[in-house]
């Protein structure tokens, strides 16, 4: 029993330790949405442990814009930020709280909606950040082009050190992604999967293949993503994904090639079937 007594004390020891506290990776469960402020509660604490001396934290169903802004006001060293399935909860936070992580080097939204506003907070306040992730499904209310392409836009004019830019669900057209190559030329990494408004035509991809080293398309498969996608637009039968399918998504015109090859497979063994019954007659 001493020595289960010694173990305990050196763990709690070991756990008022700052550096202990560096990273923190905090998962809430959609169907457990209930007990959200006792994780936050937890969180928050986590945060007062690490005594600034944080740098990377996850968060995932439960962070809203007071939260967030109590983490970045106690963490200016934090240099990753990861918030998932939070969505419309902290749009007004996260703008004040990049205010206060001038160290900031990643930043991945995903089913979390950021402001043309709070993009441009990032250009002014984190001029270290090099890669963006803002994925979401794709939920088209647009009815003109510079709306759809507005974040796009935003990103080109105040995010120029970015090399690593993921952009899953966008709106944006060929306009918005000429922008971003334009703005943004020290892009590695380009992933463009799910932006059905995207047309690359052959200058568009031969600009890219040249300038940038790794590109996933539009139409590229999501498999082995930890989320989900759904496109909602024009052709939502055909633009469903889900980062569970095993096979590759693939085009329309790919997805009419296929039937009309089933459909002259069906037609030859109809008539094979016919010639057969009239041998047997």
């Amino acid at each position: 029993m001493h020595r289960w007594f010694a173990l305990c004390t050196t763990w709690r020891r070991i756990c008022k330790e700052p550096l202990m506290w560096r990273v923190i990776n905090m998962s809430n469960y959609e169907h457990l949405s209930y007990i959200g402020y006792y994780i936050q509660k937890m969180c928050l604490h986590c945060v007062d442990r690490s005594q600034g001396e944080l740098v990377d934290i996850n968060l995932l169903y439960f962070a809203n814009g007071q939260s967030l802004q109590y983490i970045a006001q106690r963490s200016g060293k934090l240099k990753r930020l990861s918030i998932a399935c939070c969505h419309s909860m902290l749009c007004d936070g996260l703008v004040e709280a990049v205010q206060k992580l001038p160290l900031l080097e990643e930043l991945s939204l995903t089913h979390t909606i950021i402001t043309t506003e709070g993009i441009e907070s990032l250009g002014r306040s984190c001029p270290l950040l090099k890669s963006f992730e803002l994925n979401n499904s794709l939920y088209d209310y647009f009815d003109n082009e510079d709306a759809r392409n507005e974040e796009a836009l935003a990103i080109a004019k105040n995010l120029p050190a970015l090399h690593h830019l993921q952009l899953i669900g966008n709106s944006m057209t060929n306009k918005g992604l000429e922008a971003i190559l334009d703005g943004c030329p020290h892009l590695v990494s380009l992933d463009l999967r799910l932006c059905i408004y995207v047309s690359l035509n052959e200058v568009l991809s031969s600009r890219i293949s040249g300038q940038i080293k790794d590109v996933k398309h539009p139409h590229d498969s999501l498999a082995g993503l930890e989320f989900s996608f759904t496109a909602y637009g024009e052709d939502d039968d055909e633009d469903d994904m889900s980062s569970e399918d095993d096979e590759d998504y693939t085009s329309s015109e790919e997805d009419e090639d296929d039937t009309s090859a089933e459909d002259d497979e069906d037609a030859m063994s109809s008539e094979d079937d016919e010639a057969a019954m009239s041998n047997d007659y």
